[in-house]
């Protein structure tokens, strides 16, 4: 089935975060590691072990909490790796060029099951200087070249790897002068391309191989695959020359100008489920689940701004987006102010049934901004189960300067050591016809990652008056209040606001403006 009207939403609260309930996945914190930066958009992620290898459009990396030109800053053209608990740079720097610098020169990198073979991929023309026109490929963890090299007529934007076979779609129409349309296959021991070969109408722009290894999943802004519908989204088999596979569920096609296209796709053999973000324009771009055994649907998230990545970790679904209107979803957030957008979000992979048939928004709010010349922000996820990698045209992370790449961590590899936001100064009043009594009043503050936040009344400085416990989100605070009574008849006193998350971190407001008790 094509995607239809929005599902039924289950309305209970969910509260997860680094300190979930009990039954509730925890998530990585939301603060951002120290890691390394590059000067222009990384498309793609993929962590190997301890090793990050990035791909995009860029010339240099520099130093965390550094500007462009900084003087410790490094060359790299287009590729980068790094370590995955450090954030520092490692040694592997190939040069990859294309003839337009412009373009998205690396778009997308795979690796091979035993890890020993790095495959690169997207509108290059050269590597080392050497002709490799649009994938090559690197013998790891040393980083040399290999003899991998095909006559390329387009952008190869998306592979699929196995320990046989190296799948291959994107914008071209031949390999080495024999016809293949927007999909191709290569042999990972020879190099050779295959007799695979199932035919696109429109580009394809992510790919991914069912957990039972038997199928490539698709996705792009094509309307058929061998000829067959749904619009976006199918499947192919792994089979000699990639026939088509039973498939149901297509993504949202209105006309022309309003359709849907899958940004990228996760297979997960121990929920037996394909994940699939998606971008639109006037059309679904949110996510969802399907069975890779026909593609049935198994949820959807209609949260509305382009899904532009995707990352499976502990249970936990994250997502590199633009979303501005999660309304959709249960503990979602309603359309943003000033044209807001909230780039990073999670969600459960697999909802409780007995609450939600559609993942309820976590308690996960680190930000990014997006570059201006029509960026999206995140734009590719990956992650060792202990560190979640985030590539992007961003160039701040929690409104601090950090530009192209950031990363966090699960609670096993870092600490959740940022406080929550900032707190306004309370207002202190004397309520009408008494003594000795004042009135603190406040509005509640948020964390990025907790959402139960003790909030503690201080009076002149030194004496805890009052203590409670409220659950608080970005886009709905509330105004708390305390009566301070017993004070001496005359006496004049300030008041400021601690709150404080699960881990200890606290901030505390400005003072209030001292206030006479009679």
């Amino acid at each position: 089935m094509a995607l239809g009207a929005t599902t039924a939403l289950g309305v209970p609260s969910a509260a997860a975060d680094t300190a979930p309930p009990a039954g509730e996945p925890p998530t990585v914190t939301a603060d951002p590691l120290p890691t390394w930066q590059t000067n222009g958009t990384v498309w793609t992620v993929k962590v190997v072990g301890d090793a990050v290898y990035v791909g995009g459009t860029f010339t240099a990396i520099r130093p965390p909490g550094t500007s462009p030109g900084d003087p410790r800053e490094l060359r790299r053209n287009n590729v980068a790796a790094f370590n995955a608990t450090t954030g520092e740079p490692l040694p592997f720097n190939p040069d990859i060029q294309a003839k337009n610098a412009k373009e998205d020169i690396v778009q997308d990198l795979a690796v091979t099951p035993d890890g020993r073979t790095l495959y690169v991929s997207g509108k290059f023309a050269t590597v080392n200087g050497q002709s490799r026109p649009r994938i090559a490929s690197f013998a790891l963890p040393g980083g040399q070249l290999t003899g991998l090299r095909h006559d390329i007529d387009g952008s190869v934007e998306t592979l699929a790897v196995t320990a046989t076979t190296v799948y291959a779609g994107g914008t071209f129409t031949s390999v080495d002068g024999t016809a293949r349309q927007l999909l191709a296959a290569f042999d990972t021991a020879t190099g050779a391309l295959t007799g695979w070969a199932p035919i696109a109408d429109a580009r394809v722009m992510s790919m991914v191989v069912s957990p039972d290894g038997s199928q490539v999943v698709i996705g792009g802004k094509f309307d058929t695959l061998n000829g067959r519908p749904p619009h976006g989204l199918g499947s192919v088999r792994t089979d000699a020359t990639g026939t088509s596979a039973p498939w149901e569920t297509g993504l949202e096609r209105i006309d022309d100008t309003r359709h849907s296209w899958a940004t990228d796709l996760v297979a997960d053999a121990a929920t037996d489920s394909v994940y699939v973000s998606a971008a639109g324009t006037g059309a679904f771009d949110g996510r969802m689940a399907v069975d890779p055994n026909g593609g049935v649907l198994r949820w959807i998230d209609r949260c509305r701004g382009g899904s532009e990545a995707i990352g499976l970790l502990d249970g936990v679904l994250y997502t590199g987006s633009h979303a501005h209107d999660c309304s959709s979803q249960p503990d979602g957030f309603p359309e943003l102010d000033d044209d807001g957008h909230q780039r990073l979000l999670a969600e459960p992979a697999v909802p409780d049934p007995a609450k939600h048939d559609t993942p309820p928004i976590l308690h996960w709010f680190p930000d990014t901004n997006a570059a201006a010349d029509g960026g999206q922000g995140p734009r590719a996820i990956d992650n060792n189960n202990r560190y979640l990698w985030v590539g992007g045209d961003f160039t701040t992370v929690n409104q601090r300067p950090q530009q192209g790449l950031t990363r966090f961590g699960t609670l096993a590899a870092a600490e959740d050591v940022n406080p929550p936001e900032p707190i306004a100064k309370p207002t202190v009043t004397k309520p009408d016809g008494t003594t000795g009594t004042l009135r603190i009043t406040w509005r509640q503050t948020w964390d990025r990652d907790n959402r139960n936040l003790t909030y503690q009344v201080v009076r002149d400085g030194t004496t805890v008056v009052h203590t409670r416990n409220s659950a608080s989100r970005f886009w709905d605070l509330k105004m708390l209040d305390h009566t301070d009574s017993g004070l001496a008849s005359g006496s004049t006193h300030t008041y400021t606001i601690r709150a404080t998350d699960h881990f200890g971190n606290t901030v505390q407001s400005p003072a209030s403006e001292p206030v006479r008790s009679d």
